[in-house]
């Protein structure tokens, strides 16, 4: 057991008193012991990452995280006992998708941002969280967040309103394994975080 699974408890506690989170379709296999997954999400800020961690609990999140992170020692042990796993974005290794792959299989659950980069602005996703999960053969869950881009203490006083919210799984379960799926995929999960975006907009609108 890693060092985040024994914290995260606090850690939960901790999450609801710097914001007012709420998750809006929290999908059922989320529960202990269920089945393995790729989320995919709008990226706007480090803060994103830590809210679907919260979100997936008691579920621990894996994240696909880019290599230069893990240069120094001290940032590979917290990156590793988080869940991240290191991967060449500009390049990625066969046999990074592997490991990714592996996780997956053995029922745990990925967290990619298919964007490649933080941006509040729709722009092309890229093929990567289509092809892991394809090649796992578990769903793509597309979500969208609205928050914050990062966590600060004067959240504490004023506690920010966090919400996560997740839409229809996409099934890779019968799909043929190739790049044109990768690609429909991809405009899929594009399509649907969309949605979600705009769902989510218009609710404010109307607050």
């Amino acid at each position: 057991m890693n060092v985040l699974a024994v914290i995260s408890p606090s850690l939960k506690v901790l999450f609801e008193r710097v914001g007012k989170p709420v998750v809006v379709n929290r999908p059922n296999l989320f529960q202990s012991g269920g089945a393995g997954a790729v989320i995919a999400c709008n990226h706007v800020g480090w803060a994103d990452s830590l809210w679907m961690a919260y979100a997936v609990y008691p579920r621990q999140l894996h994240y696909m995280s880019k290599r230069e992170l893990f240069n120094s020692t001290l940032s590979r042990w917290v990156l590793t006992q988080g869940g991240s796993l290191s991967i060449d974005r500009a390049d990625p290794s066969p046999n990074s998708i592997k490991t990714a792959v592996d996780i997956l299989q053995h029922g745990e659950i990925i967290l990619i941002f298919p964007s490649g980069t933080r941006s509040e602005k729709d722009i092309a996703f890229k093929r990567g969280a289509a092809t892991i999960a394809l090649h796992a053969r578990v769903p793509l869950l597309p979500a969208f967040f609205q928050g914050p881009k990062q966590m600060q203490v004067a959240h504490l006083l004023h506690r920010p309103a966090i919400r996560v919210i997740f839409g229809s799984p996409i099934s890779t379960a019968d799909l043929p394994i190739g790049k044109e799926t990768t690609i429909d995929l991809t405009r899929q999960l594009q399509a649907a975080i969309g949605a979600l975006r705009l769902t989510e907009e218009t609710r404010l609108s109307a607050a």
